[in-house]
């Protein structure tokens, strides 16, 4: 009963209700009082307050001459490192946009070091989903009581409060769908307008190879030079946007800081697991060689970029992410190279890819994506397997499903020996509830899965950012990415993903050989009618699986002669140990299927 009467209150009050003015008024002159002013040197004129830094200089070179460099960022730990050496380096302004924020080691270091740039004075601007970002009130109202210089921002709070539970999220998909639905998935870093970051990390241990116990393997570029500027841009659109709130006036937030208790950080503490870390970002020479020295002159970057709920767009043509990147694959004539977590494809990108495959019945469609054994979420994996004959047949895609124990597991995460180490110790980075428990085989390292969204274009157009090229992606999240139009970048980034679908790496999916002629038409018919069906789709003989390559064989793409000879099939859900898992892909799949858009 109790339940019943909050989730009635939480209907009655609405989506958006706001903090009282008397209150708003309170938290106003606690933060007036208490943020400090001071600062340690003022950054912008003194040479020897922020690190120096051979990328800051390079971006301003680039600005001063309207001419581009671009360097990929594969490796999470260095990622990492280029976040800190860039926050360090800053001397105006750092814009910080991301979708999910959790406060574990890397992520506490990460504002911790955001902390002591605005101290030096370097204006701070911080942007999160709500969603998904640390809910610790006290945290939030400390950091929100900080600084002057320093500011953090969530968007879209669900009923204007930082904190989501079950019945809060309960309250908002009942009486608010679309509202609550609609998330920033944007992903930046801008630093002194010169400098800026995107891709597909979030902000966690699991994102920068610190989690013991599963990793993410992302991807991410740097870019130097006017595009910054664009970035910075549309970070400014979302600030002011009226989805966005101040930290200390979300409901749950400014009693807190209103109330007589003075709330400020605790101390913080480097996890000595770091400490490497932080020693080589003072290294102007390693982060030369590895930020600079691996950059390449671009002929052109376009970026792409959805603006806030609500917003409009005033004529700029880049200011929608869907339509950038349908417009650069439509021009695809050779080969279409993606990278994605999750095989969801909108309806839109079905039509586009189909069309594709249709006017250039050669060009090699080639996607690399999770096994359900690598994923993080098997609802959207459900709809892979849903729909993974028609991405086959009809799409004409070779699918490559990444192994959550891929043997170039060194090459991927080069702190490997000391995650195996971290993991026999019982170091621990805490659970995402989204991703559960490990379903698959438990092994000394880490489980891996991909989190790139990437995509080359006949070896010369590159994208990348944080578009999955999934119904949520155009309906609901808002994205933002790259175009880089360089045949040396997109070759680099093609290698990448080629390296990740090696068959150590990744399994191939691929049809079933028939048996007979009559049999495999009649069962591929009744597949495809309930394939198409919203509701059940319980057909249970499906025509695709995924295969291995033998011992001394060579590899194949599917389809080609003698493919059959060289690989074996090792089912849908291999080194799936845990039952419930594969149930509970069977039964997104057949009775859930018109929830696609919204999981």
């Amino acid at each position: 009963m109790k339940t019943f009467f909050y989730l009635l209150l939480l209907l009655m009050v609405g989506c958006t209700t706001q903090v009282q003015p008397e209150l708003k008024q309170a938290v106003s002159e606690k933060m007036a009082a208490q943020r400090s002013v001071e600062v340690d040197c003022v950054a912008s004129r003194d040479p020897f307050c922020a690190v120096q830094s051979p990328l800051v200089y390079l971006g301003s070179i680039n600005t001063l001459k309207n001419q581009h460099n671009a360097a990929l960022l594969d490796i999470g730990e260095d990622a990492l490192k280029a976040r800190l050496h860039l926050i360090r380096a800053a001397t105006q302004s750092i814009q910080f946009q991301n979708f999910l924020f959790r406060r574990d080691d890397t992520g506490g270091l990460i504002m911790h070091e955001l902390v002591q740039a605005a101290k030096r004075g370097v204006q701070v601007r911080i942007l999160f989903d709500q969603m998904f970002t640390v809910s610790e009130l006290d945290y939030l109202a400390g950091l929100a009581l900080e600084h002057s210089n320093f500011e953090v921002r969530l968007y879209n709070p669900l009923f204007n409060m930082a904190k989501t539970n079950k019945y809060t999220m309960f309250g908002g998909v009942t009486c608010c769908f679309t509202k609550t639905n609609q998330r920033m998935h944007s992903k930046l870093l801008v630093v002194d307008d010169v400098v800026g970051m995107t891709g597909g990390r979030n902000i966690a241990d699991r994102y920068f190879d610190f989690d013991a116990n599963y990793e993410f393997k992302d991807r991410e570029v740097l870019v130097y030079g006017p595009v910054a500027v664009e970035m910075r841009t549309s970070f400014d659109q979302f600030w002011e946007s009226e989805r966005t709130a101040e930290t200390g006036h979300l409901r749950d937030v400014a009693p807190l800081i209103a109330g007589d208790e003075s709330m400020s950080l605790e101390q913080f503490e480097v996890n000595e697991r770091l400490e490497p870390v932080l020693r080589d970002i003072e290294d102007k020479q390693l982060m030369y060689t590895l930020f600079v020295d691996t950059a390449h002159h671009v002929d052109e970057i376009e970026y792409v970029y959805d603006l806030p709920h609500g917003s409009e767009g005033n004529g700029q043509s880049n200011a929608n992410s869907t339509d950038g990147l349908h417009a650069a694959l439509a021009a695809a004539e050779k080969s279409v190279v993606i990278q994605s977590p999750y095989l969801v494809l909108s309806k839109r990108s079905r039509k586009l890819f189909k069309k594709l495959y249709k006017e250039h019945p050669d060009i090699e469609l080639l996607f690399s994506t999770n096994s359900l054994a690598a994923t993080d979420a098997f609802s959207a994996y459900a709809y892979t397997y849903k729909h993974k004959k028609h991405y086959i047949n009809t799409l004409g895609f070779n699918v490559y499903e990444f192994r959550p124990y891929p043997l170039d597991a060194a090459e991927f995460f080069p702190r490997l020996p000391e995650l195996i180490q971290e993991k026999k110790n019982g170091v621990d980075s805490g659970e995402i509830p989204a991703v559960g428990p490990n379903p698959a085989l438990e092994r000394p390292g880490p489980r891996s899965g991909l989190h790139a969204k990437s995509f080359v274009i006949d070896g010369s157009v590159s994208m990348v950012g944080s578009h999955n090229l999934d119904p949520r992606g155009e309906g609901f999240n808002t994205e933002n990415g790259v175009i880089i139009y360089d045949k040396g970048f997109a070759e680099e980034l093609e290698s990448s993903i080629r390296k990740d679908i090696e068959p150590g790496n990744s399994w191939v999916a691929a049809m079933k050989p028939r048996p007979a002629p009559v049999l495999g038409k009649i069962n591929g018919g009744f597949e495809s009618v309930s394939r198409s069906l919203p509701i059940f789709d319980i057909w249970p003989y499906r025509s695709t699986t995924l295969y291995e390559l033998l011992p001394g064989a060579t590899p194949l793409p599917p389809g080609a002669d003698g493919f059959y000879e060289n690989y074996r099939p090792v089912g849908s859900f291999p080194e799936v140990i845990s039952r419930k898992r594969r149930a509970q892909v069977i039964l997104v799949a057949s009775f859930v299927g018109f929830m696609t858009p919204v999981l």
